[in-house]
């Protein structure tokens, strides 16, 4: 049994208004290794502009995904054991292998939201 989710509405965030902070921590095993994202993290969960929301909801079944996600890009995951272009290679491809696991019937949706992170999440890693 996965982990249950617990995140805590973060109202006084002055940097982003959509922000939740993790009340436990949570645990993956990926491809690279395990992660553990720790319980204070914040995020966003899906970082999708708004304009996007009604194809791309930021909260969803997809949340873990997400969230390990963001944790992978926030801290530079496996940078040191993989070099930075192949630990963020592999943090997207873990990204859609989960989108796949938790929803494999939206095939199309998963494949964008991949491709989003590759074609927009650079600048995101290289800052």
């Amino acid at each position: 049994m996965k982990q249950p989710i617990i995140v805590r509405y973060k109202e006084e965030d002055p940097l982003k208004a959509d922000r939740w902070e993790l009340v436990y921590s949570i645990t993956f095993q990926t491809r690279a290794g395990k992660v553990t994202v720790p319980r204070g993290y914040t995020t966003d969960f899906a970082s999708v502009p708004m304009l996007f929301w009604g194809v791309f909801p930021p909260i969803g079944r997809y949340n873990r995904a997400t969230i390990l996600h963001d944790w992978w890009y926030d801290n530079r995951l496996f940078t040191n054991e993989f070099g930075a272009k192949e630990a963020r290679r592999l943090a997207d491809l873990e990204l859609y292998e989960q989108l796949k696991a938790v929803e494999p019937t939206k095939k199309i949706r998963n494949y964008c939201m991949y491709l989003a992170c590759r074609w927009f999440g650079k600048s995101w890693w290289d800052n």
